[in-house]
């Protein structure tokens, strides 16, 4: 029987070269899925903010009887407007006294190495450095438009 010297470590070189490019591998993936997951989260949170502020627009006109509605603020709607990743805002497009069509969420990076990171998986309306635009139609239905005074914008 002839001894094969060196067997053992090819064999370790081999693991540890296995090991070390499943380290780099799983590194990148994790990067990768945890940047995936924040974006999915900042849309989340999001279409929360704008299903809210449809919401308080439609209660704002029951209330009033007014189309137009005053601006609103991230603090009237019952959620965060800041998370670890950054902050949001929400404003409606209104000229008034017209009702406005849209509302708009801005959500602005903290940081921006995780701006760069994970705005690639973001999909706004548009963007300007750091901060991030969605703009969403405001849906609100009135059953008869003939009984809105045009000049006030209110319902007679």
């Amino acid at each position: 029987m002839v001894n094969q010297h060196g067997l053992l470590s090819v064999d370790m070189l081999r693991t540890l070269l296995f090991l070390s490019i499943m380290a780099i591998a799983s590194n990148s993936l994790f990067s990768l899925f945890s940047n995936k997951t924040d974006a999915k989260e900042i849309e989340r949170h999001i279409d929360n903010i704008t299903a809210l502020a449809q919401a308080h627009y439609s209660k704002g006109v029951m209330t009033t009887q007014c189309l137009a509605q005053p601006s609103i603020d991230i603090n009237q709607l019952d959620i965060d407007a800041y998370d670890y990743l950054g902050l949001y805002d929400v404003s409606y497009d209104s000229v008034s006294p017209a009702r406005p069509h849209s509302v708009t969420v801005r959500f602005t990076f903290t940081f921006p190495n995780k701006a760069h990171a994970i705005s690639r998986y973001l999909t706004p309306s548009h963007h300007d450095g750091m901060s991030f635009y969605y703009q969403r139609p405001l849906d609100y239905q009135l059953v008869d438009f003939q009984h809105i005074d045009r000049v006030t914008g209110c319902i007679k």
